[in-house]
């Protein structure tokens, strides 16, 4: 009786197949991590763009509770024109309505979406000669390790919008 075996080339071929398959699919189903440092300096030069082209922008932080620390949220400085008052509408003597600036929330595409963030000062301003607030800026790992330490990253942002990792690992 003769025994039938898988011959070396058969077996190569199929190792080379899964391992094709392995290297497509691998990367499509892995979680990719962005680090912090490099989503916050999107997001500064996304605010200094918008500040660039005319509108005032400014990030602050939305708090969780009684904590100093939480998400970034970023305001634009728009021009609202406010209501005038029927009598002098009818009337006519209100011609030119007063126009009044407020903060609204400004949708950004590069706003870091993780928590434990915290601003000294606490608003960080983009003007419109490319400048901001300088600031330092920390966030709070929310994976801390088995020992109990906390792990906090901190961040010198420029007057040039230059943002530097100051605490390395």
């Amino acid at each position: 009786m003769k025994r039938r075996a898988f011959t070396l080339i058969e077996i190569l071929l199929v190792l080379s197949i899964v391992g094709l398959m392995a290297g497509v699919a691998i990367p499509r189903l892995s979680f990719y991590f962005e680090p912090p440092a490099a989503v916050l300096q999107r997001a500064i030069e996304e605010a200094g763009d918008k500040a660039l082209s005319g509108i005032p922008v400014r990030l602050s932080i939305k708090s969780e509770g009684t904590s100093r620390r939480g998400y970034i949220f970023a305001e634009a400085l728009v021009k609202r024109e406010v209501e005038a008052d029927s009598l002098s509408a009818f009337l006519g003597t209100n011609v030119n309505r007063p126009v009044v600036l407020e903060w609204q929330k400004l949708n950004m595409k590069n706003l870091p979406d993780s928590s434990g963030w915290r601003f000294e000062p606490e608003v960080i301003n983009f003007y419109s000669d490319g400048s901001c607030t300088p600031a330092k800026i920390s966030w709070e790992n929310p994976d801390t390790s088995p020992t109990g330490s906390r792990n906090i990253d901190e961040y010198i942002l420029t007057v040039t919008g230059y943002c530097m990792k100051t605490s390395e690992e």
